[in-house]
Formats: structure tokens, sequence, C-alpha cells
């Protein structure tokens, strides 16, 4: 009975033998009493032929009946039952046969449209190959995956899977991420850089150190995210089993005033196959098994039907600064020199000096310097002086690179940029020059991201951050965010969150998973940016995106929003079709096949819109159009 595949953790696999054994049984034994009625005046045989399809096919039906009926649980099982023995009792054996045969027929052809809408979970599944090439002591092995452990070195040829998470060791390669990212263009990959199990190599060898095999992949958490939001019950789902266990009750009344007022037991049979709410019941979970398919095709990791449904609600999303609307990556901007010095000597000296420096503005200084065709020069009794920066011995002269003061003040219109942060360069306790660092703002935030937000209702967008006011002024403005909040600690974003969520607003809060874990988890929606390979991300947010790519938050409250859209249309289709139903078979224009047709065809509908969900592809917003802008050359500025 379709009504046993309401809940999306009871999906059985696709159309297995032995149901389709059953089915071809029934299907003989109906064939068989047909033709005997028709050829012989004995109805004894025509009789039991139906009765054995009966038992075949309308067995399972009237026993899941019972199963509901002893546990005091009332379920749609009970109607179909009721009309096959109703059926037998009246002497309609060949009618009642049918009845099972198309019900049955009714719920293979609903799996299958239900297990369309599954397809892009189980693909997962099937992303990661069985065996692997391991390079172990020179020598190369074809080994079972479930032999491989963290540390092995694994060969990844062109068109190949990489079956782990691990570092490449040597070789470059161009590598397909489409599977967990959604990118549609190859990322290049050589020494250093990580890759994932799932994804392969388009062009190009690699040797990968495995770090993570198994489930402990960033394919095997996806995955297991994925089946774990599908078990889970969304609200709408609990709405729907509420109401769904008054029909049977309701629907038996209605079959009996309609024998009271006709005298037609047929009718009444009819009211008992058409009431059943499967079509209802089905509307909600084949949608949300539907989307959270699509979701995780397209990068986006949502942990529950009930976020998914959360997201069509949403109407405020706060975003965090560094690596968020940020790539967190500093770059070095300009290079200005005071009098009597030039840029470029100004740049050898500074990245002489942090040659050996950990702190995270040294790092855009010395690739400026090693790109600006003078390598720095190795720095003598470098010393880290904390809260101010760095001084060293370069060839003799004591260079000091660090914060600026008041009286170091720089170029009014370099200064004049508040984004940018100023560091002074002196030598022999002279002022050589200046140099300006900026965290590089992520493309497309203020012509796509924020936009879409807008065009999709989202009537607040905001910027929570720790930075200096002039900074988050500067990038809120470069963003297109009107409300920004700066010098705020963690527990001062998570007030502004819970301050919003009183005025009656449904927050998303977009941050990177670590430094925003409270806000994340206080907000009706937490988004975790680049969560590819990163446990914080994942644990802390109920949704988390494989990538930075920011226009996968549009795309998630579109999603979300049509998601809600087909259940409510799903709803009504159903209770209409349902009412109407009833209608005709009150009237006596269905009759008990006619009505076991009917019934199916508006459940298969039902689960065939849903299924439009899975391939349903929005609008490109622009290509590429999350990804960090390029670092522009280091202006030097005579």
């Amino acid at each position: 009975m379709i009504g046993r595949f309401a809940s999306p953790r009871q999906f059985h696999e696709l159309l297995n033998l032995k149901e389709f054994y059953l089915t071809f049984a029934g299907a003989l034994l109906i064939t068989a009493s047909f033709i005997l009625e028709k050829s012989r005046p004995e109805p004894i045989f025509p009789a039991l032929l139906a009765l054995a399809a009966i038992a075949v096919l309308g067995g399972p039906i009237i026993w899941g009946a019972a199963k509901g009926l002893w546990a005091r649980e009332m379920n749609v099982d009970e109607l179909v039952s009721l009309a096959m023995v109703a059926s037998v009792v009246i002497g309609e054996y060949l009618s009642a046969a049918v009845v099972a045969f198309i019900m049955v027929l009714g719920s293979l052809l609903e799996k299958f449209t239900s297990q369309q809408a599954r397809n892009a979970i189980q693909a997962l599944v099937r992303l990661n190959p069985q065996t692997a090439t391991v390079l172990r002591d020179g020598v190369e092995s074809n080994l079972p995956l479930r032999e491989i452990r963290p540390g092995d070195e694994i060969v990844i040829r062109p068109g190949e899977t990489i079956p782990v998470d691990g570092t490449v060791v040597r070789g470059t390669a161009a590598v397909n991420q489409a599977s967990l990212t959604g990118e549609s263009l190859p990322v290049d990959k050589t020494v250093g850089d990580s890759v994932f199990a799932g994804t392969a190599s388009y062009s190009g060898m690699l040797v990968v150190r495995a770090k993570q095999v198994g489930e402990e992949t960033t394919l095997g958490k996806l995955i297991r995210l994925v089946q774990e939001a599908e078990s889970m019950r969304a609200p709408v789902l609990r709405v729907a089993d509420r109401y769904a266990r008054y029909f049977t009750p309701l629907i038996i009344t209605i079959s009996v005033a309609v024998y009271l007022l006709t005298g037609d037991s047929h009718r009444a049979i009819t009211v008992l196959i058409v009431g059943c709410p499967c079509a209802f019941i089905l509307s909600a979970p084949t949608a949300i098994t539907a989307s959270l398919g699509n979701a995780a095709r397209n990068g986006v990791m949502i942990k529950s039907g009930a976020f998914l449904e959360e997201l069509g609600r949403i109407n405020a999303v706060a975003f965090d600064k560094t690596g968020t609307l940020t790539t967190g990556k500093p770059v070095l901007t300009d290079v200005v020199p005071a009098s009597g010095f030039t840029p470029e000597y100004v740049l050898w000296l500074a990245g002489s000096a942090e040659k050996y420096s950990e702190h995270p503005l040294a790092r855009p200084i010395l690739e400026a310097a090693k790109t600006s065709g003078s390598p720095p020069a190795e720095p003598a009794d470098f010393c880290q002086i904390p809260g101010t920066g760095v001084g060293a011995l370069v060839e003799d002269k004591k260079v000091f690179v660090g914060t600026a003061s008041e009286e170091d003040e720089g170029p009014s219109q370099v200064v004049a940029d508040g984004a940018k942060t100023r560091l002074v360069v002196k030598v022999n306790d002279r002022i050589a020059g200046w140099l300006y660092i900026s965290d590089q703002t992520r493309s497309g935030v203020r012509e796509m991201v924020v936009p879409e937000l807008h065009r999709l209702g989202v009537t607040k967008t905001l910027l929570l951050t720790g930075d200096r006011e002039s900074v988050a002024a500067h990038l809120a403005k470069a963003s297109g965010i009107h409300n920004y909040e700066s010098c705020l600690l963690p527990e001062q974003k998570l007030q502004r969150i819970k301050a919003l969520q009183q005025q009656g607003y449904k927050v998303a809060m977009v941050g990177d998973g670590i430094n925003d874990a409270p806000s994340l988890a206080a907000a009706d929606i937490g988004i975790a940016m680049g969560a590819m390979g990163t446990d914080v991300a994942v644990d802390s947010a109920d949704i988390a995106l494989m990538t930075d790519d920011l226009t996968k938050i549009p795309f998630a409250l579109r999603l979300g929003r049509l998601t809600l859209k087909t259940i409510d249309f799903n709803i009504f289709f159903a209770l209409l079709f349902n009412l109407l139903a009833i209608i005709l078979s009150t009237l006596g224009w269905l009759n008990p096949v006619t009505g076991a047709i009917a019934h199916n065809i508006g459940s298969v509908l039902v689960v065939l819109n849903s299924a439009r969900l899975i391939r349903k592809r929005f609008e490109p917003l622009a290509s590429n159009g999350a990804a960090a802008t390029s670092a522009s050359p280091v202006a030097l500025k005579g």
C-alpha cells in the first residue's frame, strides 16, 4: 500500500524481484479468472483464482492493516483492506483482486518515481572506487579501499577517481570537484594542495598521501549527513502525520453514510478506495528528499528537512567578515617610499626583515618581495617585538617593520582608505616608507549575492565583525550591505543575532564555522563557509557550504522557498483530488476498479511533481560569481 512509503527512511529499494514476481503472479491469476468467467458456466474456478490473487496481492495490505489495528494505530491500509473484504462479502471476487493488483502496481510505480528523487544521494555513494593503487616501498599494488590506511601514498592517474582525502606529494593535475562542490570547472592541484575522495583527475598524475579514508573522508561525511537529514522529520511532516491519522475514521464514516443513503455497496467500497490519503501523506517527504539530493549535488549540505523548511522563511542574513565576505588572505596593495628612497628598496628591506616572521601580515610582504625581482636578503639578529613589529639587521642596517604610530603618518591619499592596515618601514631609525595591506573582498557580493537576497525577500542584511569601524564601513559599502557593526566580541555577535530574532526576524548567520560557532548555533539557520574537509564547520552549522562560493546562499534560500511552495501545492492538489474522487464515487461515476486507478494517479502525480526538485536549476547569477578577486599587482608609488 502506498501509505507505507510515506516516511523518508522507509522507501524500499527500487523494484526488487520479490515484488515483481508477486505482481506478475497476481496478474496471471486475475487474467485466468477473467478468461474462465467468460468461457465456462461454473463460477467456482474463476472465484478460486480471484481469491488466490487477492491472497497474493492483497494479503500484505490486509496484514499491514491488522498490525496497525493491533498496535492501536490507524493507517491507510485499513481503507483498502475494508474495500477488498467488503467486495469479497458481496461476491465481487474479481473486482477485489483487480483493486489489489492496481494498488500494488501503483505502489511499484510510486516507488520508481520516488527513487528518482533519491538517485543523487545514491550517486554520492557510488563516487568512491572500490580499489586504489597504493605505493609502498616503491612498489605499486592494487588494494581494496578498506585496506588503505592514513599515511599510505596513493597513485592517481588521468581519468581515475580519488579514493581518499589527502595531500598531493608529487605531480600536478586538473581535478574535477563538481561532485562535492558543484564547481563547473576543474581545479588545478599541485604539491601541498588538498584533494578529496570522490573527485576525479582530468589530466596529469598525482601521488597523494592519505589523511582520511572511508567514512572519515569529506565524501563520507557528506553521505552520512544527507542520509541523516533524510531520516529526520521536518515540522511539516509531523503536521501531515497528525492530520493523516484522522482520515481513516473520516473516510469510513463517509462510506457508511453513502451506503445508508444510496444502498449501493459498490459506491461505498469505492469511497473507501479513493479516500486513502496517500497523495497527502507523500506531499512533504518526497519534496524534501528531492531537495536534499539537489542541495547535495550542488555542494550544499543541509543537515535535516527541518533546516530546509526553515530556509524558506529566512528574511535576515548576517555575515561575518574574515573568511566570509573576505578571503581571509591579506595582500600587499601599496608601497609608498619616503623622500630619498625607492619603492623597490623599501619592499626589499621589509621582505628581508620579515623573512622569519610568523605574523599573518608577514606573508603578503614576503610574497610581494619575492615577485618584485629583488629576493629578500638573509637577516641577522632577527627579533619579534610583541604588539609592535619585527626588527633585524639587513646588510648591517637596522631595519624595523611594524605598526605605524601617529608620528609615522603616511601619505593622506592612501590613509583615507580605512580598510587598509598601515605599516611603517624604518632603516637606522629613519622612515624609509610605508606598506599598506588589505584583505581581499570576494567578488560578486555587491553585484550578485546581496541583490539576489533582497529579491528573494530578505529585508535585512548586515555585517558583524570584530574589526575596527573604518574597515567595517569600507567593506559594508563595497559589499552593498547597508547595516554593519564593528568591534564585536563573539558574545556580542550572539547578542545581535538574538536581538534580531526578538524583533521578529528569521535570521541566517554566515560564518567560517570556527570563530562564529555561538552565533551560528543561535541563528535560525547557521551557514558555514568552506566546509570541505573541516570538521568544525560541519559540526557547528545547520548548513555547510562545501566551498567559499557565496552564490550558494541565494541558491539555498531559493531551494528552501521552492520546497515549501511544492509542498503547499502537493497538499492542496492531494486534498482537492481526494475530494473530487469521493464526490464522483458517491455519484456512482467511479467503480472500485476505476477508483483504484484514479487513486494511484493522484499519488504518482504528487511524487512526480516533487521529483522535479531533484534537477531544478536556477539561473546562474554569473560564472564563478563568488570566486575571490585575484590579487592586483602591488602599487609601487614614487
